[in-house]
């Protein structure tokens, strides 16, 4: 992602955000590699502007050469607009839609029909956080919340709400060098944050996701997911 030539007063998240949306010429392809315990997934993302906000394609390629496709529609705080979801070897096919006051969401798993209707107030839709959350990394809160879809473990196909908290900058090495970073703790919300939280790491100059590591499921072992490789496609 490129950088514009912006000023603004401490504390304006939503100028800051803009001078960051501002610098999104092209198309840009972003590739994570994630191991967990003998696992290795790679992650390709690919962000395309797209009004209101972002086109944003996900493909999941494990080891074993199994495939989960997402793609996202994003307003341009990236707020999730529209999700799909596509995974053939645990036959599911899911799609969720904000419709005014609602979030619409249809499926099939295992031949099973799929029809849910979640309320879209309060905390906000953000189905791919680990986007998402640029504007408040970018931003000088100390805590947000969000509202995600699950796609495994005991909340499958249910909404729940995540806390976020800052836990403060750092600098991490990736790559063999060193990059200023800021340290996000996600939780479950409430009682439920005992049951699982995760550490991602977010580069400081533009909000870009660089680094995750926690469990993503209960008794698994701890999984590291990390940016490997950005590509912009210049118009």
């Amino acid at each position: 992602m490129k950088t514009a030539n912006c000023f603004f007063k401490h504390g304006a998240v939503a100028v800051i955000w803009l001078c960051v949306l501002a610098s999104v010429l092209a198309a840009e392809s972003l590739t994570y590699r994630e191991t967990e315990g003998g696992l290795t997934t790679t992650h390709t993302i690919v962000i395309t502007p797209q009004s209101p906000g972002y086109r944003i394609e996900l493909q999941s390629r494990g080891a074993g050469g199994g495939v989960v496709l997402q793609t996202f529609r994003t307003a341009a705080d990236l707020s999730t607009l529209a999700w799909t979801f596509q995974d053939a070897g645990r036959q599911m096919e899911l799609s969720a839609r904000r419709q005014g006051d609602a979030i619409v969401f249809s499926g099939n798993r295992r031949g099973e029909k799929i029809q849910e209707r979640f309320n879209a107030s309060g905390a906000p839709w953000n189905q791919l956080f680990q986007m998402g959350l640029a504007p408040f990394v970018l931003g000088d809160r100390e805590e947000t919340a969000f509202r995600s879809i699950a796609t495994q473990g005991p909340g499958e196909l249910k909404i729940g709400k995540m806390s976020v908290t800052r836990e403060g900058p750092e600098e991490i090495e990736m790559g063999g060098r060193k990059i200023a970073a800021i340290h996000v703790r996600i939780s479950l919300s409430g009682l439920l944050s005992v049951f699982w939280h995760g550490d991602y790491w977010y580069r400081r100059s533009d909000g870009r996701f660089l680094r995750y590591r926690g469990k993503n499921r209960s008794g698994g072992p701890i999984a590291v997911s990390e940016l490997i490789e950005e590509k912009v496609d210049e118009p």
